[in-house]
């Protein structure tokens, strides 16, 4: 059973009474030991901020750009701003970490609401070049972002950051950032919490140019930070944890009553009032952040739970106080509570008692009936059809099971009566359902991915996971994507998923819905995540359903049940309290019953379970075909054979060649799917065979399975690799993103475009670059203008390759200065350049710059820009289905799809449609990057989601292809609720941050997957080139994570082909058949040629007589006269016979020789 661990902390009713603010109690002073550097920000005026730290040779900070009116009471008001405006920041000493390997640096500040959904810096130890060194800390909650603290150095950035936001904008909040040298790990801290905690190989001390070191301001062109700070420490030494408590609470001490006035707010908005009652009641508590005491908790206890005396018994009241508690400092309010007696009578107290016993509706063949409500006993009274009940234990066929439930206190009974499917134990497998502990994005394992339903399958005594251990459920965001683009604080996560089999064989979910990352999002006070799902590969969010209370709502759960035909919903309240409720629609609020209190032992969930990270979760049974389906969508893909190649004949003498030879083989895969893939015979063995002589040979080859390097490019972001028909003759063509560091927009060495050709697509790596096998060339440049004249000087995003109107196109982006004469991305357009043409129309060479159009914009059909709202739009690609040709590309943080003509590309012919946003944390924020391939009557669009970076996902969405579907309505695509690839292990190293992908083929007409991953290869911290090839499970979904062995087992790579070399079944002999004329009479010449490789005896007979050639030697020629004695003859043949000894045997054989009418005079 699963132990109610997570009592969120307490949530909402309204009841009002006396409100006390108590005193905050005495707080230890913040500890000294190693303190560098101490600026207290509440004095009233000045520029300069004295440190006050005992004995260091640090100096005071100085504020820049400061005003009168920024100096407050509680702090340091920054105004923020861009960072080159007049807006204020702190520059503090220089050095001030110089050469310390552990450090400690504490914030009391105020965040903006700006400033939690965009980049910053809080502080920053370093200088002011982001490219190579910095120790900082943010409180970003947007763009995939958590409060962290991170470290850069020698251009490589490591980040530790907290699973979930965590901070609310505009109230003190103390950040505490701690990097420990020794053990190699950083930790972050908000208001004396550990929220974050990880290994880390860099140290301050690592950060060798500490020049600028500021508060407020980034190295980056990031806006100056907005909010307010109040007091700012650095220690050379990692604070301990006790340590970082009390420095957090001697500065919440400094804004007591701010604190307690926001603790009194809480109270206040419960608008709290004395109760009358007879039954439970459910205690608000505000989201967690109210708890409840009892001065009578024999009457009513802390959790509302009311032991009301029996009917004619006299009541009573209890005092029940609510205390709010901010960073430690409290208010309080206490009401009364007046119990009265009860009127329930035995029969509804029985009836009561015996809805808490439920038998789920489907069970495995030897599972135990759920144990007996608390207070009752339960007895079996009958069974029917081919259930069995021994010992309590469930066995036998489908049927049902009634029982008898007595309440022990008075004797009273109720009968219940369920329908009962029974699974055969052998056929039957366990499915657990879980979320996981957040850990780190470099396990995969980040909020956004752990905080998801999960699934297992049983194998034994452990669980086997299922999708590499990644989510399969996920919940939408809180309300649909706006129109004009996503918001971060509408992505939703989830936590305590329960899986159930609801009342038709489909699957139900339950789970508390969350705030991305984890945090409460206001519905855990009432309501409860619903989906269905059909199969478990697919699911139907119906949306939160509320279950009438606001005491909070943990560890939800439900069963069907078929006693009363109604759905039982129970979860715990935040105060612990086991609590209830029936449904006849479990989609439908209106069909709920009345709120109770009490255990349902069939909705129990898992404790514990052999799964890393495991958190919550409960199992379910399954049939043989249902897991089926699921490790073909879920599982592991694997080779478990090959088909053997056709057997080869040739006839004796001939040629052999590996042409002869089959040129692929089929491969089976453990799901059922097939794949072929060709093979490379071996020489050597090939010329074993001796065709000469009649037998069977054996010629062995290997399966091509061309290992790609990885990183294939280094620094080389959406990628996108093209086999192209150039005149006649076969080339491969790459193109990509240069993101050196991670600058995309303005690179290092100034924005460029560049591409390479090859024969092969090896020839297109960084290993044939340094090889001297191939170069690369820049078809653009920063400062090189577009058709209308314009400098374009940045970005070149996302270029691809396409055939538009028989022409070699780039779809790609660039981008211009902006408002401060830097490249700004927000000024980028969809953009296309063609490849010019000779004369005789042959393409010219594309890797000359010259031989390429200039560059165009993509428009609107009336000449307007694609993205009115924001300007910027990108990631352009080209789709023909039906005969029409579409566009697809991203603006506004989603897919778009528009019509156009091939014939003038840079014009749509239909309006812009929205057709995917990301509605999931898993690819929250963006959907981009498209590419589409069609394939056995569908189209595949990949996306990539989940923003830039390590946590970089892709995504999948299918239409039909090739019955004239108009592909500009949203209703023509279905989208996956998970990703169809992320990352993970791969051939035995991590891939992070896998997206951005492009379906390309290799020589051999193999299917490929190119995309980019997040690598520090080469000390560098931009995306990474990789490829793969794709396999096509046996659902119909592409594999693009399929290892080495997986895709060609090793026992199989080798593969034998039977030759014959058939000896002859006759003679090879041919001859002709000659006239002319002798003394007016026609007289033939038969003329024959022994071909074969020994003598052969031969006879010509025809029309005009026989004769013997006697033995005719190999190779050799002879002839015969016929006369005819007469002066014309017809046309007829003469017969030859040829008999011969062959390996000892008899070998006969004839031909006949036509000849033609012949006239003599």
């Amino acid at each position: 059973m699963r132990t109610r661990r997570r009592l969120a902390f307490l949530t909402a009713l309204a009841v009002g009474a006396a409100t006390f603010a108590t005193a905050t109690p005495a707080v230890a002073a913040a500890p000294s030991d190693g303190l560098v550097a101490a600026y207290d920000f509440r004095q009233p005026s000045g520029a300069s901020v004295p440190n006050t730290a005992t004995g260091s040779s640090l100096g005071a900070a100085t504020v820049r750009n400061v005003q009168s009116a920024d100096w407050t009471s509680s702090g340091l008001t920054l105004r923020g701003g861009a960072k080159t405006s007049t807006g204020n920041w702190v520059e503090l000493p220089d050095d001030i970490l110089l050469g310390d390997r552990s450090a400690t640096v504490v914030a009391e500040v105020k965040a903006s609401q700006a400033m939690l959904n965009s980049f910053h810096f809080l502080w920053n130890v370093g200088n002011d070049s982001a490219a190579t060194e910095y120790f900082f800390s943010s409180l970003n909650c947007g763009s995939g972002r958590t409060p962290l603290v991170g470290v850069k150095s020698s251009g490589v950035e490591r980040l530790v950051g907290a699973p979930s936001c965590g901070v609310t904008a505009n109230q003190w909040v103390n950040v505490t950032s701690v990097v420990d040298g020794a053990a190699g790990r950083a930790s972050l801290y908000l208001d004396g919490i550990r929220v974050a905690d990880a290994a880390i190989d860099r140290t301050p001390a690592d950060v060798r140019d500490q020049s600028l070191n500021t508060i407020g301001r980034a190295p980056w062109p990031d806006p100056l930070f907005q909010g307010a700070i109040s007091a700012f420490r650095v220690y050379d030494r990692a604070l301990s944890s006790t340590e970082v408590a009390a420095t957090a609470a001697a500065d919440a001490e400094t804004h007591a009553d701010e604190l307690r006035a926001q603790a009194q707010a809480i109270l206040d908005g419960l608008a709290l009032k004395d109760i009358s009652t007879s039954t439970d009641i459910d205690l608000p508590t505000a989201g967690g952040r109210v708890t409840w005491a009892s001065s009578n908790p024999a009457l009513v206890s802390a959790d509302g739970t009311v032991s009301a005396p029996v009917a004619g018994q006299p009541g009573g009241t209890a005092q029940l106080t609510a205390t709010a508690a901010v960073r430690g400092v409290t208010a309080t309010r206490t009401i009364t509570v007046t119990v009265n007696a009860s009127t329930e009578t035995a029969a509804q107290r029985a009836a009561r008692l015996a809805e808490r016993f439920v038998i789920p509706g489907v069970l495995e063949s030897g599972t135990a009936l759920p144990a007996a409500p608390e207070g009752t006993t339960v007895a079996v009274r009958s069974t029917d059809g081919g259930v069995v009940v021994t010992d309590g234990v469930v066995s036998g066929a489908d049927g049902s099971i009634t029982v008898r439930v007595t309440d022990t206190a008075t004797g009273a009974t109720a009968d219940r009566t369920f329908a009962v499917t029974v699974l055969p134990a052998d056929s039957t497998t366990q499915l657990l359902a879980y979320n996981r502990v957040p850990t780190l994005v470099t396990e995969a394992n980040n909020a956004d991915v752990a905080l998801s339903m999960h699934l297992a399958v049983g194998d034994d005594d452990s669980w086997r996971p299922l999708n590499e251990n990644y989510g399969i459920f996920f919940p939408k965001t809180a309300v649909p994507v706006p129109a004009n683009g996503p918001r971060d604080g509408d992505i939703r996560s989830l936590r305590d998923p329960h899986l159930f089999t609801m009342e038709d064989g489909s699957y139900g979910v339950v789970a508390t819905r969350t705030a991305r990352g984890g945090g409460a999002d206001g519905t855990q006070t009432s309501s409860v995540l619903f989906a269905r799902s059909a199969d478990l590969r697919s699911y139907d969010e119906v949306g939160m359903v509320n279950l009438g209370v606001t005491s909070g709502v943990n560890d939800p759960a439900a069963v069907y049940d078929s006693a009363s035909d109604r759905y039982v919903v129970s979860w715990t309240s935040d105060a612990g309290a086991d609590m209830y409720t029936l449904f006849a629609d479990l989609g439908d609020a209106s069909t709920r019953g009345e709120v109770r209190r009490g255990e349902i032992a069939a909705t129990a969930g898992v404790d514990e379970a052999s799964v890393a990270n495991f958190d919550s979760g409960n199992t379910v049974p399954v049939d043989a075909d249902t897991l089926a389906a699921l490790e073909v969508r879920f599982g592991r893909v694997v080779n478990t054979g090959v088909t053997a190649p056709a057997r080869v004949e040739i006839a004796q003498g001939a040629t052999l060649d590996a042409a002869a030879l089959a040129k692929r083989v089929e491969l089976s895969y453990s799901d059922g799917s097939k794949a072929t893939r060709p093979v490379t015979w071996d020489a050597a063995s090939l010329g074993a065979v001796d065709t000469s002589k009649p037998g069977t040979y054996e010629v062995t080859g290997t399966i091509k399975q061309p290992e790609y390097a990885t990183p294939f490019a280094d620094e080389r972001a959406d990628p996108s690799v093209f086999r192209w028909n150039h005149n006649g003759q076969q080339k491969f063509l790459m193109i990509a993103t240069e993101d050196i560091y991670g600058g995309n927009i303005d690179p290092q060495g100034g924005a460029h475009m560049p591409i390479r050709v090859a024969n092969s697509i090896k020839d297109l790596s960084d290993e044939a670059i340094r090889a001297g096998r191939n170069v690369e060339v820049d078809l653009l440049r920063r400062g090189d203008t577009d058709a209308e004249g314009r400098a374009m000087t940045g970005c070149f995003w996302a270029p691809e390759y396409h055939v538009i109107g028989g022409k070699l196109s780039i779809l790609f982006m660039p981008c211009y200065d902006g408002a401060n004469g830097r490249p700004d991305m927000f000024t980028g357009q969809a953009s296309i350049i063609q490849l010019k043409k000779d004369a005789q129309g042959r393409d010219l060479d594309p890797a000359v710059p010259a031989n390429w159009t200039k560059a165009q914009k993509v428009l609107r059909s009336n000449g307007g820009i694609l993205n009115p709202v924001q300007t910027i739009s990108l990631d352009m690609t080209y789709v023909e289905d039906s005969g029409q040709s579409y566009y697809v590309w991203q603006q506004l943080g989603a897919l778009f799809i528009a019509k156009m003509d091939p014939a003038n590309p840079t014009r749509l012919t239909s309006e812009p449609v929205r057709i995917l946003a990301p509605e999931y944390a898993w690819d929250n924020v963006i959907a981009e990057g498209p590419n589409v391939y069609a394939r056995d009557g569908k189209l595949y669009m990949i996306y990539s989601g989940s923003t830039v970076g390590d946590t970089y996902t892709t995504g999948l969405a299918l239409a039909e292809a090739g019955k004239k579907v108009d592909l500009t309505s949203p209703s023509a695509w279905s989208k996956l609720n998970y990703p169809i690839q992320k990352s993970g292990v791969f051939n035995g190293s991590w891939q992070l941050g896998t997206g951005h992908g492009m379906w390309s083929q290799d020589e051999d007409d193999n299917l490929l997957y190119v995309f980019h991953a997040r690598t520090d290869n080469n000390g560098l911290s931009g995306r990474d080139m990789f490829v793969r090839r794709v396999h096509f499970a046996a659902d119909g979904l592409p594999i693009f994570d399929m290892e080495s062995a997986e895709e060609i087992a090793p026992d199989n790579r080798r593969v034998t082909a039977t030759v014959v070399v058939t000896a002859p079944t006759g003679l090879e002999v041919t001859g002709t058949v000659s006239a002319r004329c002798i003394a007016g009479k026609v007289t033939q010449t038969v003329t024959v040629r022994n071909a074969e490789g020994f003598p052969v005896t031969v006879t010509a007979k025809g029309p005009y007589g026989t004769k013997s050639f006697g033995s005719l030697a190999a190779g050799k020629s002879s002839s015969a006269a016929f006369t005819t004695r007469q002066t014309s003859i017809p046309a007829g043949t003469v017969s030859v016979d040829a008999t011969a000894t062959v390996d000892g045997k008899a070998v006969t054989d004839s031909v006949s020789l036509p000849f033609a009418a012949a006239r003599c005079g």
